[in-house]
């Protein structure tokens, strides 16, 4: 007897939307269908490809997600970028850019399978999701196994946003801003497409003031999404980072942008702030 897995695999296999449940006759939907809806609906469908991400939960339930996945797909049309997202102040910078010279712009996350946060920028990939739609951009998320090739993982990543957009990827681009290393490693690691960092070898002043220009624009506010270790003092997770704290971190002979592993911060959008919102979204 067939199982409702083998079923389900013809089915998506045949490419049909639907199948019938032996047991009770219910026609349900396949991974393909909903994959062609780019969001979770959140009603727990039986095959969802992205892991439940917007069912309604108690506490910080964990999404399987097993491959790359594309949400919130929109319509593009020629050339288009991807930017590799982090979901902290120097994507935002770099999206920023785009977006200034109406790109066609694909976000990708790439996050551990274990916590479903982004490694060290310690942010869920819900937040990430809530971001992308809120800058009403489409975001690939990119699950990496203990132990998996980081170049592979993520190459097969890029191949899933071009086949589920229908449109070639021609720049893959970072928020990086000073490292060469990092930036000689990336057009190592990917030579087959251009690598483009607008921020990089820019003044921190420039930045900076970039920074506050597009927080307006965009009604977003930057909080550490790690602690970050001062002289004689500890910043908690959910510190705003504004140019008081840049002041503050610049006395104590921290980097400002704390390029050098000090901290990380977590980019979100004003209306959806509440008393609580900053400090829970966070775990170690």
């Amino acid at each position: 007897m067939l199982t409702v897995k083998d079923i389900h695999r013809t089915a998506c296999e045949d490419g049909k939307d639907t199948y019938i449940d032996p047991s009770s006759g219910y026609q349900v939907l396949t991974s393909e269908a909903l994959l062609k809806k780019g969001k979770c609906c959140g009603n727990s469908c039986r095959h969802c490809p992205y892991g439940h991400i917007n069912v309604e939960r108690s506490g910080d339930a964990h999404v399987s997600i097993k491959k790359p996945v594309m949400m919130n797909l929109i319509p593009m049309k020629g050339a288009m970028d991807v930017l590799f997202w982090s979901g902290g102040k120097d994507s935002f910078l770099c999206l920023s850019h785009l977006l200034e010279n109406d790109k066609n712009i694909v976000l990708l996350t790439t996050f551990s399978v274990d916590t479903n946060r982004v490694p060290i920028q310690n942010i869920h990939i819900k937040d990430i999701v809530q971001q992308a739609s809120f800058f009403n951009v489409p975001v690939c998320l990119v699950p990496i196994p203990q132990n998996s090739n980081y170049r592979d993982t993520v190459s097969a990543g890029l191949r899933a946003i071009e086949e589920r957009v229908g449109a070639n990827v021609t720049r893959i681009c970072f928020g990086d801003l000073h490292l060469q290393d990092l930036l000689n490693w990336r057009v190592e690691t990917w030579p087959q497409y251009e690598v483009f960092t607008p921020l990089f070898g820019r003044p921190y002043q420039e930045l900076l003031e970039l920074l506050w220009k597009s927080a307006s624009q965009y009604d977003v506010s930057i909080h550490l999404s790690t602690e970050v270790q001062l002289p004689n003092a500890v910043l908690p997770i959910g510190t705003t980072y504004d140019q008081a704290l840049v002041e503050r971190l610049q006395r104590a002979g921290v980097d400002a942008m704390l390029e050098f592993g000090e901290g990380h911060t977590h980019v979100l959008p004003n209306r959806t702030m509440t008393n609580q919102s900053v400090s829970s979204q966070y775990k170690y």
